[in-house]
């Protein structure tokens, strides 16, 4: 193509170009069309903010956390509040406290509007470190949580930043990182709630499958690949509450609150529980504990919350403690008896023949006493039971002698047994087939007590009573021989009649039937 031929395409296209643009002008002053932009809604006040992230430098890694802030939290921007930290088991996760199972949530509304301080509720994932800085220094949890976790919560939130409004509590994994947290940190914290703590006495962590042992424990406290004693490494002592609680590390721990709870159905770890109180009694540590119906789960936790958060709120906040009523008020003379202290049943005068419930003890109770412990044995008339309530002072007589004694004056078709303190001890040691069903208050069981798998037992006592060791030989020895049984450790209060008539009202549910 010439040069002459490229020119004139080219004009040409200018010439039809120019055409065009003159044929639809666009007007000089036509305003561009703005797009239409719909502002998004602002997000309102969260109460519970979920999977929050700190970035750690101690553990080079992102840790998740939720929190649970009070109602007002907003509205009350001069109010500082006092924190609950909250801890999950192994497997679970930050969320799992407001979870389908535990609604840790709900329970604080409920709890708050009867009254409970408000509070912010922290929840950390703790992944399976059991909360605590690994043996070999590879992975600081525990660092991380006290440097870096705890301030940053108090700088992200109108906390009030100091040992006497903090508190912890967990279950499983988290109680024992809860203990651990506060036992090796005592300034930071004011009470301390372990609820079915995963820990182990020295023999359980013997008898660990060696995997177990491996992935659990030894990869956190030393001793991989050891067997035996090998496994109780000075690491794992310095950790373990049944170790820690000591008698050289009493004064700086003495200044936590201490809060125990555990379910009687648990497979392993009421062993492990139970012989931590004993130590915590042995060494004068003042402490709550508790023993409720259940076993591993949320059933056991999740009302644990009811008087575990009143509790932190009476020491963090000056709140009200929980404190459980009995349904009656059994006063001494509720109920007739006959001139030697028998109660009778109305069924039981009609057929002059029954169920004989012997309330044992060794010079124990007194008169008064033993008359409200019958009236809060009896049951509703309206069950039309046959039964009679008969009295044994076993320092007067032996109850093999009671029992001889009794059976000439009140004929029965069935013995059942409710001992106190002593007076357990003396049923204890009778043959095991003796009494088919046995009520115990606060027992002494003695060091070897007859306890064999057909029998059913059920017993309660007060967590500050002296018959501590008592009880504890008793649940071991229904546990390792498989007798049928219904262990409860409930609050002590100043009035011992009380305490006898709470401890009876747990196991009420179980005689005659």
């Amino acid at each position: 193509m010439t040069r002459n031929s490229i020119l004139f395409i080219l004009g040409a296209l200018l010439i039809l170009t120019s055409g065009n643009c003159s044929k639809n002008p666009e007007p000089d002053n036509k305003e561009e069309e703005t797009p239409v932009v719909v502002p998004p809604e602002p997000v309102g006040f969260q109460r519970y903010v979920k999977d929050q992230v700190l970035s750690s430098r101690i553990i080079r890694d992102h840790v998740k956390y939720s929190v649970y802030l009070p109602a007002d939290y907003e509205e009350n921007t001069d109010t500082r509040y006092s924190v609950v930290y909250m801890l999950h088991g192994l497997g679970d996760n930050n969320n799992s406290w407001n979870g389908s199972y535990l609604h840790a949530n709900t329970k604080v509304d409920e709890l708050e509007a009867k009254g409970l301080t408000k509070m912010i509720y922290v929840f950390p994932q703790g992944y399976s470190s059991y909360y605590c800085n690994f043996f070999d220094g590879s992975y600081n949890y525990m660092d991380m949580f006290v440097q870096e976790f705890i301030p940053l919560i108090d700088n992200t939130y109108r906390t009030i930043p100091d040992k006497q409004h903090r508190a912890v509590t967990g279950y499983s994994m988290g109680g024992f990182g809860a203990c651990a947290l506060a036992e090796k940190h005592p300034e930071m914290f004011e009470a301390c709630a372990p609820l079915s703590m995963s820990v182990r006495t020295d023999w359980q962590y013997l008898e660990e499958s060696q995997s177990g042992w491996e992935n659990q424990w030894g990869i956190i406290f030393g001793g991989l690949g050891e067997r035996g004693e090998g496994r109780i490494t000075e690491y794992y002592k310095q950790h373990c509450p049944i170790h820690y609680f000591n008698a050289a590390n009493k004064e700086q721990l003495s200044t936590v609150h201490w809060y125990i709870i555990c379910g009687d159905d648990e497979k392993n770890l009421l062993y492990s529980n139970d012989q931590l109180h004993c130590v915590m009694r042995d060494n004068g540590y003042d402490h709550e504990y508790r023993v409720v119906d259940g076993g591993h789960s949320s059933s056991v936790w999740n009302p644990a919350l009811e008087e575990v958060l009143p509790w932190f709120d009476y020491y963090m906040n000056g709140g009200t403690l929980w404190s459980p009523g009995l349904d009656k008020d059994y006063t001494p003379g509720a109920v007739e008896v006959n001139s030697d202290g028998v109660f009778e049943s109305a069924k039981y005068k009609e057929n002059k023949t029954g169920t004989a419930l012997l309330i044992v003890h060794n010079a124990e109770l007194s008169e008064s006493t033993i008359n409200s412990l019958m009236a809060a044995a009896a049951i509703d008339p309206a069950f039309d039971y046959g039964y009679v309530m008969l009295p044994c002072d076993i320092s007067k007589k032996s109850l093999t002698e009671w029992m001889t004694y009794w059976d000439a004056k009140y004929t029965n078709t069935k013995k059942l047994v409710l001992g106190y303190g002593k007076g357990a001890e003396a049923a204890l040691a009778l043959p095991s087939d003796t009494f088919k069903r046995s009520y115990y208050i606060n027992p002494a069981a003695g060091s070897s007590p007859n306890v064999a798998k057909d029998q059913a037992i059920y017993f309660c006592g007060t967590d500050d009573d002296t018959n501590y060791m008592g009880m504890n030989t008793l649940y071991n020895a229904c546990k390792n021989k498989g007798a049928s049984f219904e262990y409860r450790i409930v609050n002590a209060y100043k009035d011992p009649l009380y305490n006898i008539l709470s401890s009876l009202g747990t196991i009420k549910p179980n005689i005659y039937y």
